[in-house]
């Protein structure tokens, strides 16, 4: 059975990976070049650190660690303000915690699925046809192709999703937040931590890559949704936003890479009643993007990548069974952890002096030990296999 994936990240890539485990043929297509990696780090655990143990790809991760042994919150003047632990992510989440960056899983999955499966780079779908036997696609390029079932990983702006459930404004959910980052030199030695300041409305926070040198300066602001800011204004956008923040606001925007684009989006859920049809289903981001508050949209992700490769195999390919089975398992789940990150959504970027300082007072007794139990019923990060699989 050929299965076709549009979109090769962390949820399409997965998919691959244990498609061909139960047997199948998939082939991945990704609309970015070869070799093209970025992003903003992650913290990897439950759900997704579960299914990487089962890829073997632990270890080649932790090489990539990014060095980060605490969360700091600091003011104006660079005063910490409060400060959390790691291990207090590990005791939330009951097991190991590994903040690695987007680009350096990728990289990792994209190297369990080399001369397994065919990626082909640098082409999308554009049109979908269903028959009773297959689904027909045409590509970007014009070329023609059937396939047994497509499966729609190509994330948030998913053009799957577009093409065959209708435009994404029915499905997308704004929570008031705008996001840009993008990676700069380490030349404002923070140490190994990864620094919050936040000033009514708007939040900077910076952190080192594995990339000895390099830094991410990641910025959030309240905002309507406008819909996407064209790249060429993306910066003169955040340095409006941001004029006047104090700390080292100013030296972070002034290094901004004049070579490479501001990633820049809205932070927006995707919530969908149902995400099959036919012999179409969606996966990772184009169905349950619970965006970076959440702290889960990469494991959930590889979580429904694995789920839903393993419902097919256990259906022997009966894709109505198996797609069923995947969403019975998964949807509760994810709609669970959209709903906290919402919750958290309310409170991130506190409008106001007072509201800051409230801020800072409550990281500073989540930093206690007792409070594990807190975070954890609001996050509900454990992880999904240990609750039982599809």
């Amino acid at each position: 059975m050929r299965i076709l994936i549009s979109g090769g990240g962390v949820a399409g890539l997965t998919l691959a990976y244990w498609l061909h485990h139960h047997g199948f043929t998939p082939v991945v297509v990704e609309r970015s070049p070869q070799g093209r990696v970025g992003g903003y780090g992650i913290d990897f655990f439950g759900t997704g650190y579960d299914i990487a143990e089962r890829m073997g790809l632990v270890q080649r991760l932790e090489r990539g660690r990014i060095p980060a042994d605490s969360v700091t919150f600091v003011d104006a003047d660079g005063r910490v303000r409060a400060r959390l632990k790691r291990t207090l992510v590990e005791n939330v989440v009951r097991g190991p915690s590994l903040p690695v960056m987007h680009g350096t899983l990728e990289k990792a999955l994209a190297g369990t699925i080399s001369g397994l499966v065919e990626i082909r780079h640098e082409q999308t779908i554009t049109e979908v046809r269903q028959a009773g036997d297959g689904v027909a696609v045409t590509f970007a390029d014009g070329r023609e192709e059937g396939f047994d079932l497509l499966i729609g990983a190509d994330g948030v702006h998913s053009v799957t999703r577009r093409l065959v459930f209708g435009p994404e404004r029915d499905y997308a959910r704004h929570l008031g937040y705008h996001l840009a980052c993008y990676p700069l030199p380490d030349d404002h030695d923070l140490g190994p931590t990864r620094i919050h300041y936040t000033r009514r409305g708007r939040q900077v926070v910076v952190y080192r890559t594995d990339r000895p040198g390099e830094m991410i300066a990641l910025f959030l602001f309240k905002a309507q949704d406008e819909g996407g800011v064209p790249r060429a204004a993306r910066l003169a956008r955040l340095r409006d936003e941001f004029a006047g923040m104090g700390w080292i606001t100013q030296r972070l925007l002034d290094g901004a890479p004049a070579d490479e684009p501001v990633f820049m989006d809205t932070m927006t859920q995707i919530v969908m009643p149902g995400w099959h049809q036919g012999r179409v289903a969606l996966v990772g981001d184009a169905c349950g993007c619970m965006t970076l508050v959440s702290a889960q949209g990469v494991s959930m992700a590889m979580g429904g990548a694995f789920l839903l490769a393993e419902a097919l195999g256990r259906h022997r390919g009966d894709h109505r069974a198996a797609f069923a089975a995947y969403e019975r398992r998964m949807l509760p789940e994810v709609t669970r952890r959209q709903r906290n990150a919402r919750a958290v959504a309310r409170t991130l970027i506190p409008s106001t002096r007072l509201g800051t300082s409230t801020q800072h007072l409550v990281m500073r007794l989540l930093a206690r030990k007792a409070f594990a139990p807190v975070l954890r019923r609001r996050f509900g990060a454990g992880s999904i296999l240990a609750v039982g699989e599809a």
